[in-house]
């Protein structure tokens, strides 16, 4: 029962008889886990319980007759809180807050207080205020938000760790690249076969380690709060993203179709990011097509939900069930992919993009041997 339904509850016996109103005194005098007690209309303190004394520490003898302002600290009372409290009451018959009180011996608790107008034949004779320590509770949401903090921070720290070291790695990545490719085209059949191969091995793994860390770059980037939004046409965006991707496309022979782009929606998005996500959702269904057939994405676009679900569907060899949801896990990939040289970023950054950035929603249907269905909901919103 909370301390409002034991005033509510409690409220009638004292306007009736007299044999009601000694159950009643017996009653509040016995409730341990509450402290009861009555004020007079100028907030001194007239009755007193055992739940009152086991709250605040003082004993019926030490507090009946001094102003219950006593239990408030001195902040609350510079600001006049209690003689508020009180004007509240009157006005409205009740009052209820939480906050901290001070006990007899000085240290504080956390109290739900309620005080409720007494009346007698119209006349204000008094208030009856139930409190009762929460004191456990609050501690419990003060720990509780500290941890959050500390993990926020925690957070912080580790998204700007990852902002420096992938900046860091940039330039030297870039040159291992460089270097090596280099040397494969001078050196290239010059030093035997198995100097070609570990050359060949050796500018593929620079080549995906600059994508690494461009992606890790990315990544740490997506979580930034001051990303800014503008109106962005949908349907021009895809067409700038196929073209982007065009050396792609005409090397692996894939149809990119993208479905009455004129009739896409404008939203309110980051435009970068968007690209980044129609681009990556692209690029991901070539790669990861089976290689036997020509690779065909489809991207249409339909009104839903107070927003616009994109669709991109491809012919691609699916995935199994069971390795679906490892689809959006950062630095996972799906088994039995012929592609190998993606850096398993992408679709996460695609999700924090989508679900962190913009308030939308990425998913992904599919079954073995069938293709998939990558859905993306973005809110029509007007910024």
């Amino acid at each position: 029962m909370t301390a409002g339904n034991t005033i509510n509850a409690l409220q009638p016996s004292i306007n009736g008889r007299e044999h009601d109103a000694q159950i009643f005194k017996l009653l509040v005098a016995s409730v341990k886990d509450y402290a009861i007690f009555m004020l007079d209309p100028t907030g001194h303190i007239v009755t007193w319980n055992v739940g009152a004394q086991r709250a605040k520490g003082y004993t019926a003898d030490e507090i009946i007759g001094q102003h219950f302002s006593v239990f408030y600290t001195n902040d609350a009372k510079l600001r006049d809180h209690p003689q508020k409290e009180l004007d509240i009451a009157k006005a409205k018959g009740r009052y209820e807050e939480e906050g901290w009180r001070v006990r007899k011996d000085g240290t504080l608790f956390w109290a739900n207080v309620v005080i409720t107008t007494l009346h007698d034949k119209g006349e204000l004779i008094g208030f009856a205020k139930v409190t009762r320590d929460l004191t456990e509770r609050k501690n419990a949401e003060i720990t509780r938000e500290k941890a959050f903090q500390e993990l926020a921070l925690v957070n912080e720290e580790l998204q700007h760790l990852t902002r420096v070291i992938s900046h860091e790695l940039q330039g030297p990545t870039m040159r291992i690249t460089s270097y090596s490719r280099l040397l494969a085209a001078r050196y290239r059949g010059k030093l035997g076969a198995d100097a070609d191969e570990f050359l060949a091995h050796i500018t593929t793994g620079a080549t995906l380690t600059v994508k690494l860390v461009d992606d890790l770059w990315t990544y740490a980037r997506v979580t930034q709060a001051d990303q800014r939004h503008s109106q962005v046409g949908t349907g021009n965006l895809l067409l700038e993203a196929k073209g982007e991707l065009r050396s792609l496309t005409e090397t692996s022979a894939a149809q990119v179709i993208v479905e009455s782009p004129d009739n896409f929606p404008t939203l309110y998005a980051n435009k970068e990011q968007l690209l980044y996500v129609f681009r990556e959702l692209i690029t991901n269904a070539i790669k990861h097509n089976n290689g036997t057939d020509s690779p065909q994405i489809k991207i249409s676009a339909k009104p839903e939900r107070d927003g616009w679900t994109f669709i991109f569907q491809d012919n691609g060899p699916g995935v199994d069930k069971f390795c679906a949801h490892q689809v959006f896990a950062l630095y996972q990939k799906v088994d039995g992919q012929p592609d190998q040289s993606g850096t398993g970023i992408g679709l996460p950054i695609c999700k924090k993009i989508i679900e962190t950035q913009h308030k939308g929603k990425i998913g992904y249907e599919s079954s073995e041997g069938k293709g998939a269905t990558f859905y993306v909901w973005l809110p029509d919103a007007t910024g």
